[in-house]
């Protein structure tokens, strides 16, 4: 049978209690059977020696000295506190009795030679008795063996067993109960938590569960799940808002080729015509298949799982170098000069594609964002644990209230104040995931109408 979260918590925390309790009933059960037994014994060690010194010892007999003691209610009588004593020679032979003990007999040891302790039965009743070496001259001659009732001490003890018995299972069924109110009070938080996350949808992803007034793990808990939300909120806004760029930024070239195709069937048109459009219709289909292309890698990056790296040593340098060199035509055209420092003397250990990608769409947005005339700095230096590229331009530079969202899919900074210049919103985007993928940091630092710097922290 399946136990409630609550009826586990009681259960163990009884069964815990339950140990611990049975062992301070055995141990106060056990002090006070000390306890009543170091009474008893005392008394009983005392008269027997009491008694092994008022003796008439004559020859090898043996009697008590003090006769008229024996007219005391307790050596004749058997229920009024009553002691039991006899002589036994060294050989257990009787000698001398109280007249309490009339045919009977305590029970005697030769082979112990000293007090010895026994729980035994005279007459159906409880007796606790020892054992007493009786000396002349040092040399033993004989015993005392002397007996009082132990009727109440046994009585005490069956009555405390019993009392600890049956108080028991009152005690553990008390604990479980009181252990389940308090579960559940302790869980009563979780309920809430679970019927507020319960009510949570796709529709409703604004709101919190409400956090509890002490800052104990339920609180932790609480406000983990309350990031939680936040970043499920923020991740459906961002795909909601990337489903609406993707099909804004799908459906434009989609719209021109089909105005293009549209105008050349409405009638007949001249052969420059026919290759103005045609161009027109391939820089729109070379759009199409860009932004595919890049919405392709994007998915593999979210996918990086089962992405292959082939890392291995490589001279950032080169990398920046090479493509360099394929912007050569769009550095060319704006008349924008290069200053590459390098101050770096390590290579680094990482994939030649990836790394390429990233200085690609990076060098390629200082390029696109950059003035005519202007200057690009690329500066690489060694720190501590890798090496830093920095990439500066002197462009139009970015908002601040921007740069948090700069590499978010699909989104360009003020976008509609620069039609004039192209591109998908795309490129940081896949600079971010594959900077994550190599482990290498990615930071920002803009001053609107001033420039861009962008800084790449290659582990070594």
């Amino acid at each position: 049978m399946a136990l409630t979260f609550k009826n586990r918590i009681a259960l163990q925390y009884m069964l815990a209690t339950a140990a611990l309790v049975a062992v301070a009933y055995a141990l106060v059960f056990l002090v006070v059977r000390q306890q009543v037994y170091a009474g008893l014994d005392a008394r009983l060690r005392f008269e027997a020696t009491k008694h092994s010194q008022e003796l008439s010892i004559v020859g090898h007999t043996i009697h008590f000295a003090h006769r008229d003691e024996w007219e005391e209610r307790e050596h004749r009588e058997v229920d009024v506190d009553p002691i039991f004593l006899q002589i036994n020679d060294l050989h257990g032979h009787l000698l001398d009795r109280s007249p309490n003990l009339k045919a009977d007999e305590l029970v005697f040891d030769p082979k112990q030679a000293q007090q010895r302790l026994l729980n035994l039965e005279l007459r159906g009743k409880a007796v606790r008795q020892a054992q007493e070496t009786i000396l002349r001259d040092g040399q033993p001659v004989g015993y005392v063996v002397a007996a009082i009732s132990s009727e109440d001490a046994q009585h005490v003890l069956s009555s405390l067993g019993i009392v600890l018995l049956l108080s028991f299972p009152v005690v553990l069924l008390g604990l479980y109960a009181s252990a389940r109110l308090l579960a559940g009070r302790s869980i009563a938080p979780v309920a809430q938590i679970t019927a507020t996350t319960n009510r949570i949808t796709r529709s409703n992803l604004a709101e919190r569960i409400a956090l509890p007034a002490r800052p104990d793990e339920l609180h932790t808990l609480a406000t983990a799940i309350n990031g939680l939300l936040a970043r499920i909120e923020q991740a459906v806004e961002r795909e909601k808002q990337f489903t609406a760029d993707a099909s804004h930024e799908l459906r434009t070239p989609l719209a021109v080729l089909k105005g293009t195709l549209e105008v050349l069937v409405r009638k007949p048109r001249t052969a420059p015509e026919y290759v103005e459009s045609i161009k027109l219709s391939i820089q729109e289909i070379d759009r199409l298949t860009n932004l595919v292309d890049q919405l392709l890698l994007l998915a593999r990056f979210d996918d990086s799982g089962k992405m292959t790296l082939r890392r291995q040593e490589l001279s950032v340098l080169s990398s920046v170098h090479d493509v360099l060199y394929r912007l050569r035509t769009d550095l060319g055209t704006k008349r924008i000069r290069v200053d590459v420092q390098d101050l770096a003397t390590q290579a680094v250990a990482s994939d030649p594609f990836m790394v390429d990608l990233i200085l690609d769409n990076v060098l390629s947005n200082a390029v696109k964002y950059s003035p005519a005339g202007s200057t690009i700095v690329i500066e690489l230096a060694d720190v501590a644990g890798g090496l830093r590229c920095s990439i500066t331009d002197a462009g139009i530079g970015i908002r601040a209230d921007d740069l948090p969202r700069i590499f978010d899919p699909l989104y360009r900074s003020d976008a509609l104040a620069h039609k004039h210049i192209g591109g998908t919103g795309l490129g940081l985007s896949i600079v971010a995931k594959a900077c994550a993928l190599l482990g290498i940091q990615l930071s920002v630092d803009s001053t609107l109408g001033q420039g861009t710097t962008f800084t790449l922290l290659f582990p070594a």
